[in-house]
């Protein structure tokens, strides 16, 4: 049996960003089939525009994910204590662009309100698909904010522990004044 390299905590972190990444890809994907539905007016064709529309709201998801599957497969590795500082950094990279993502959707949502002159239709599927992509880049952000937390206190646990095994340990000398 594979030994496990991180905590359990960790491990179910990563497990919990997979299930947000799943409602925060339905809410792009059913945001980005109502644009390609809707028709767009002008020069420009639905699918160009569609996907320039969003365009980074489909890296930050897909990257989401593979850094997720790659920590996964990891955690079964002695690579994930290597990798703990490039973690770190990916994680903040993708936490910030999801952040975006999110103000994103989040804009969509109220503009989607406002252009129905106030009154809210449950069959609206624009902003249901909105409000889907908006929670799941947001509880994505949120699963990272934890998953930087856990592994930044391991990686500075790991050095602290590190420097206290090669340190000499140090006594108290009286003044000779």
């Amino acid at each position: 049996m594979a030994k496990l390299h991180i905590h359990p905590v960790g491990l179910v972190l990563i497990f919990f960003g997979f299930l947000v990444w799943v409602v925060a890809l339905g809410g792009v994907a059913a945001t980005t089939h109502y644009c390609l539905g809707s028709g767009v007016t002008g020069n420009e064709s639905g699918v160009s525009y569609c996907s320039r529309t969003y365009q980074l709201e489909w890296w930050s998801i897909m990257f989401q994910f593979f850094l997720l599957v790659v920590m996964l497969v990891t955690c079964f590795l002695n690579a994930f204590e290597r990798a703990r500082f490039i973690y770190l950094t990916y994680l903040a990279l993708v936490t910030s662009l999801l952040t975006i993502t999110s103000r994103n959707f989040i804009t969509a949502t109220v503009l989607s309100f406002y252009n129905n002159n106030g009154v809210i239709d449950i069959k609206d599927t624009k902003q249901s698909a909105n409000n889907a992509a908006a929670a799941g880049a947001i509880m994505s952000c949120i699963t990272d904010y934890a998953l930087i937390i856990f592994i930044g206190l391991g990686a500075s646990a790991q050095q602290q522990a590190t420097l206290a095994m090669s340190a000499p340990e140090q006594k108290y000398a009286p003044s000779n004044f």
